[in-house]
């Protein structure tokens, strides 16, 4: 699947899909002619994140859409078994392109959901060698959240604003069931998104999940930072943008479940070639192999839960510290003329004391603290336990072992 900076390239350049667009002095235009019949000014390749990408279609639709399905070139040829589709946002030269995002203010959302909707359709039905696995939009077009719920298909979006009463009851009900296949990256105090969809961090609709909110303002696609190695959005620590780191790692851990899980499916399938079923010993591999992901995708879901949980317990710690500091100052001013220990002896009296308002909190967090690391240590004992299993089944089974190298 494309990376998180590759799809926020994809989204600055799906524009380009636009005859009409004006970028500057740059005038190239995507189109999905083969390289033979490329004219003047036009590329079938675009680079996001350093990475080329083969554009397989493009869509020019009603109501000013467009859209395009891209793969990564591997090899020299593109892989079409990990196709994105992207949709542009709002280009407000094009009439047609401003009115659907008017329009798209309405709780039945943009007339562009169904040519988005009956784009994709076709491209599924057209090309099923294809495997569309991954959908991106930006600002108007976050309505390929809709297209993904439809179909079944992860979608990341940036800055978008998007009125979820749009969905169908499927969709809203797989949408409910599946919130880690969606993600909606915004801003908190982005202008844009609040005054099109009214959609605030406490208000309006249910997003079932699906944004991830991060402090600041600013709505231009631009305004995103990812990790170089990785490519994945950036979510800078704050206390205001905890919530929001929780929730894109809780995501990326159960797309992380669902990957491997299509490899247990692929091993199966292969195990399975030749016939005649499972063997005894193949059944208890792949068995153990789910209850393996299942364990380290608990655990990883735990770890990022109890950190986020940590941070809270050992912000409070210190906020207790803090209380208690400033009610030495406060004390200290209303009655100078008593010493240290007199003044806390007249704060025991009304049960204002260190233990109390520091040190019992901090044991109380403490603990939860504690309790945490004893179940992480549970996980990967569990973890070590299966590991050890499925190590001592392949050594005794060398023709397991061997279909497994091959």
């Amino acid at each position: 699947m494309a990376t998180e900076k590759e799809l926020r390239d994809l989204n600055k350049n799906v524009y380009k899909v636009d005859p009409n667009f004006k970028d500057g002095g740059n005038k190239t235009k995507l189109t999905d002619k083969s390289d033979g019949n490329l004219g003047k000014n036009e590329k079938n390749v675009v680079i996001a994140g350093g990475k080329k990408f083969k554009v397989l279609s493009v869509k020019d639709g009603d109501y000013g859409f467009q859209g395009m399905a891209v793969a990564p070139i591997v090899n020299g040829t593109p892989d079409v078994s990990q196709v994105t589709v992207v949709a542009a946002g709002t280009y407000p030269d094009d009439g047609r392109d401003f009115k659907a995002a008017l329009k798209g203010m309405s709780p039945n959302g943009s007339p562009q959901d169904d040519v988005a909707l009956n784009y994709v359709g076709d491209l599924i039905s057209d090309h099923p060698d294809w495997t569309i696995n991954q959908l991106s939009g930006y600002s108007q077009s976050a309505y390929m959240l809709k297209v993904g719920a439809h179909f079944g298909i992860p979608a990341t979006v940036f800055s978008g604003w998007f009125q979820y009463r749009s969905l169908t009851e499927a969709e809203e009900k797989f949408m409910k069931e599946n919130p880690h296949l969606f993600i909606n990256y915004r801003q908190k105090n982005d202008d844009v998104t609040i005054w099109n969809d009214f959609n605030k961090r406490w208000g309006n609709s249910d997003d079932f999940g699906t944004i991830v909110w991060m402090d600041g303002s600013s709505h231009k696609l631009e305004s995103w930072d990812f990790d170089e190695k990785t490519g994945q959005l950036k979510i800078p620590d704050s206390l205001g943008n905890s919530e929001g780191a929780m929730i894109q790692q809780s995501h990326f851990i159960m797309r992380g479940f669902l990957a491997q899980l299509t490899m247990l499916d692929q091993l199966k399938a292969k195990l399975t070639a030749s016939g005649g079923g499972l063997s005894n010993n193949e059944k208890i591999y792949l068995d153990d192999q789910q209850a393996l992901l299942a364990v380290n995708t608990g655990r990883s879901a735990y770890q990022n839960a109890m950190a986020n949980a940590i941070k809270v317990y050992q912000n409070a710690i210190t906020e207790a510290e803090d209380i208690w500091q400033e009610t030495l100052r406060e004390a200290r001013a209303q009655i100078e003329e008593l010493s240290d220990n007199e003044m806390k002896d007249s704060l025991s009296a009304i049960g204002a004391t260190e233990q109390r308002i520091v040190g019992e909190p901090t044991e109380f967090f403490q603990q939860k603290i504690n309790k945490a690391k004893m179940m992480d240590e549970k996980f990967e004992s569990l973890s070590k336990e299966i590991k050890s299993k499925i190590n001592e089944l392949v050594q005794l089974d060398q023709q397991l072992a061997q279909q497994l190298r091959s």
